[in-house]
């Protein structure tokens, strides 16, 4: 797809209306993000990946339309059939697939840059300030620091005295680890469109877990000759009860049944190299009216279940020199 004509950004995300609080989350977050984003000019699209959706629910989509109509025209839904979740998984315990499903969305964005963020994070200063400034470059991996809110903040349109007060943190954020930026990476990451296509989304070949799979396509980046920019300010999470850093510790010494799949696995230490068709390509699309899209179940759109050949060992990158902070 030609990107040309599009956005500036896309804002890659996914989530399902299941009961467990994402609606909220988003509604919230995206009121916030899109009053930011437009009063400073910056030109967006949503691009929201409804991963295998419980029809019992409504989706998602239609429930930003009833809800925030000033963001009409700016949002894509793919909602994809629950058939390609049952047969992708390689774990059982693992209910959702975020990056497969993130894939989708990248694979299908329209903008010159996209940015990879969750549906409960709130975009702060800097992140805007950059984003604002258009002073990004391609081949470069824009990475910022995660702020946990208190469990049981509740603002739909939070000032940002309010945000920014650290007594609502639940505790002081952790730094970006060097040189790969680590931290909350499946939160932000920013980077140009053609490069992201250009390095085949995230890893789509291990699907026993999905923690892990953020940090591992930064190891994948950095392989890659990739520049790495710290933003130098914060996006705010909206914690709550079943997040990764609140249950990791429950899980101690049984990590092979966690939600999440077993965190053990080598991501930090191996690279991937997706098919062609990575982002559930060759699945048959139905426009279903209003930026919505259903992705109907194919055989076709099918990767092998296992296909050992395409992880590798990455590119030794000793001596680069250390990641860049952006400066404003």
């Amino acid at each position: 797809m030609n990107a040309a004509d599009g956005p500036l950004i896309s804002l890659v995300v996914t989530g399902r209306n299941d009961g467990y609080g994402v609606r909220d989350r988003l509604l919230d977050t995206l009121r916030f993000n899109h009053r930011e984003l437009s009063a400073r000019g910056i030109s967006y699209e949503y691009v929201l990946t409804e991963w295998a959706p419980d029809p019992k629910w409504p989706l998602l989509a239609d429930l930003i339309a009833d809800t925030l109509p000033e963001t009409h025209g700016l949002v894509t839904s793919y909602i994809v059939d629950p058939a390609y979740h049952e047969t992708l998984t390689m774990n059982p315990r693992v209910p959702y697939m975020d990056y497969l499903a993130k894939n989708v969305g990248i694979r299908r964005a329209r903008g010159r840059f996209i940015l990879v963020t969750n549906v409960d994070i709130y975009f702060g200063r800097r992140v805007l300030d950059l984003l604002e400034s258009r002073a990004f470059a391609p081949r470069t991996v824009y990475r910022a620091v995660r702020c946990d809110l208190k469990m049981g903040f509740k603002h739909e349109d939070p000032a940002w005295d309010v945000l920014e007060d650290p007594d609502n943190l639940e505790a002081p954020p952790r730094p970006l680890k060097q040189p790969l930026l680590l931290g909350g990476s499946g939160d932000f990451v920013l980077l140009d469109r053609e490069t992201f296509c250009e390095l085949g989304g995230y890893n789509e070949v291990y699907r026993l877990a999905r923690v892990g799979v953020d940090a591992n396509f930064l190891v994948k980046a950095y392989a890659s000759g990739l520049d790495f920019v710290d933003v130098g300010g914060p996006v705010y999470h909206i914690n709550h009860a079943g997040s990764y850093r609140l249950s990791y510790e429950a899980y101690k010494g049984q990590e092979a049944e966690a939600p999440w799949g077993d965190r053990r696995w080598h991501y930090h230490g191996v690279v991937y190299d997706n098919p062609p068709t990575w982002g559930l390509r060759d699945a048959p699309m139905r426009d279903l009216g209003s930026g919505r899209w259903r992705l109907d179940f194919s055989w076709d759109a099918v990767p092998p279940l296992v296909d050992l050949k395409r992880i590798v060992l990455p590119v030794d990158r000793v001596g680069r020199p250390q990641p860049k902070r952006y400066k404003k």
